[in-house]
């Protein structure tokens, strides 16, 4: 997540980057964004008072837009499963100016760090042509420019600030360097001298990202790069972000359970509290995938999560290994942006594709669109009507039911990142041999009907639903119109 930076004009210095027909597009853009006006909020609009890496944060999670105000539609084909940058664009991260957004990836076959233009989060995307750094410095070489991080300028600073690894001259280490730029495009000019960040003994450091305290203060997050001790850690940075103010501190180390190592972090602040994302897994593995850990302090200590909360597996097998995570803050509220590998070419060598989905908060913690989430029935409210028997093969153990009488409700609190359309899969069995009714309601108004056809002995079958969910908790309730069955579980998608 970054801050709103400048005007439109902004965007002006972009323009010695392209030729030709991508100067057109690019005025085109800046005319459309320019007659539009903002996209979200409008005058008097509140600022989201949620923060992150690239501005001072405030207390709880971004409110929704206010009353009237306009809404980000989303493009034709748009989808939480579906890349919005389908070349490579690997470890993403997205700052938001006045009139749009900017997109900065690790280097590809064309650019040491890509950069790409939407005027909404979901786009539709335009990655630009050029190169957003205009050179390495000195101590770097080609061909490993990594997980850029970009953040507007603030501390004293009128330029942007870049942060990114790179390989070193005269060895196999990536070190962090940093660069500034006048436009949030660039190009960005790296500084000279020593690296920012380049811990030899620990086998170099990567993947770069900043977080700036309530009372400005500066810190950079970065992984260091050795294999076997690969570990996030957490450093003071001056109040110009261009140099370091204290020794870094090593803040997570990977748990056994998790797959090889941790890096990719992103640290926001949420409910309260200190949320950093990571990514554990080799990235050119489908087991690549998202964490997260919570903490009070920023130094720690970290409470990890038990379960990822984005893996190949939890979508289905629709994203393979997503992860490089990284928040952006809207005015409507978070999204998060990650890389999934759209094709595997032998060996560590994959193309991935940036994807963006919506992200809600209860409290500190997050949930996105997109992965099903799954609320065991028996954890409902039963409101007396329903037993939870024992069922083996059931998923959580026990199942609810049967519904023995008509007007027999059960309650079902479930968590929406985002207002929107879901659908809500029910598992069930029902083994009178009749098919069941059910009426579904979502927050005390009646959505639609359930059939609860008649199943082969104690099998399993499913049925799905459409219901319209709020940003933040709601109650889908099942009442009993007729007949009889018992439920596993509800997954919302």
């Amino acid at each position: 997540m970054r801050r709103t930076g400048g005007d439109l004009r902004a965007l002006a210095p972009v323009l010695p980057l392209l030729a030709g027909a991508g100067i057109s597009a690019l005025v085109a853009l800046i005319v459309a964004v320019a007659s539009w006006g903002p996209l979200s909020g409008g005058a008097g609009a509140q600022p989201s008072p949620g923060a992150a890496k690239g501005r001072p944060e405030g207390q709880g999670p971004p409110l929704p837009s206010p009353a009237g105000s306009p809404v980000p539609i989303d493009p034709p084909g748009y989808s939480p499963v579906q890349p919005v940058i389908r070349t490579s664009f690997a470890d993403p991260t997205v700052l938001k100016v006045a009139g749009g957004y900017v997109a900065y990836g690790t280097n590809n076959s064309t650019a040491t760090m890509p950069v790409a233009t939407a005027t909404s989060p979901t786009g539709p995307w335009k990655v630009l042509p050029g190169d957003g750094l205009a050179r390495l410095p000195a101590w770097a070489m080609e061909g490993r420019t990594w997980a850029p991080e970009v953040v507007p300028p603030g501390g004293g600073s009128g330029s942007y600030v870049l942060y990114f690894s790179a390989r070193r001259k005269g060895g196999d280490e990536q070190c962090i360097g940093v660069a500034t730029a006048s436009s949030p495009a660039g190009p960005f000019i790296p500084r000279e001298g020593a690296p920012l960040v380049c811990p030899l003994n620990l086998g170099g450091a990567i993947d770069p990202a900043s977080y700036i305290e309530t009372d400005g203060t500066r810190y950079l997050l970065y992984k260091s790069d050795d294999r076997r001790t690969a570990a996030i850690h957490l450093v003071r940075l001056s109040p110009d972000g261009l140099t370091l103010a204290g020794p870094p501190k090593q803040i997570m180390a990977r748990r056994a359970d998790e797959p090889v190592l941790v890096e990719a972090p992103d640290l926001v602040r949420r409910g309260g509290r200190y949320v950093l994302f990571y990514a554990s897994g080799w990235y050119f593995k489908p087991n690549y995938q998202t964490r997260y850990a919570v903490a009070s302090s920023i130094e720690g200590p970290y409470l990890k999560a038990a379960s990822p909360l984005q893996s190949t597996g939890g979508y289905g097998g629709r994203i393979a290994g997503p992860g490089s995570a990284d928040v952006l803050a809207d005015d409507s509220g978070d999204y998060l942006v990650f890389h999934g590998i759209l094709g595997y070419h032998g060996g560590t060598t994959v193309t991935r594709g940036m994807y963006v989905t919506r992200l809600g908060w209860d409290g500190a913690r997050p949930a996105i669109r997109g992965v099903p989430v799954r609320y065991e029935a028996e954890r409902a409210r039963l409101n007396g009507c329903v037993g939870a028997p024992v069922r083996p093969t059931a998923s959580g153990g026990r199942t609810i039911g049967p519904f023995t009488h008509d007007g027999c409700r059960v309650d079902v609190p479930v968590f929406a990142p985002a207002a929107g359309p879901y659908s809500v899969t029910v598992r069930y069995a029902n083994a009178t041999g009749y098919d069941a009714d059910l009426e579904l309601s979502v927050n005390g108004h009646a959505a639609t009907s359930l059939r609860l056809s008649a199943t082969a002995g104690a099998g399993w079958a499913v049925v799905t639903a459409k219901a319209d969910l709020t940003a933040g908790w709601n109650t889908i309730s099942l009442r009993r119109v007729a007949g009889q069955g018992e439920i596993d579980y509800l997954e919302l998608r």
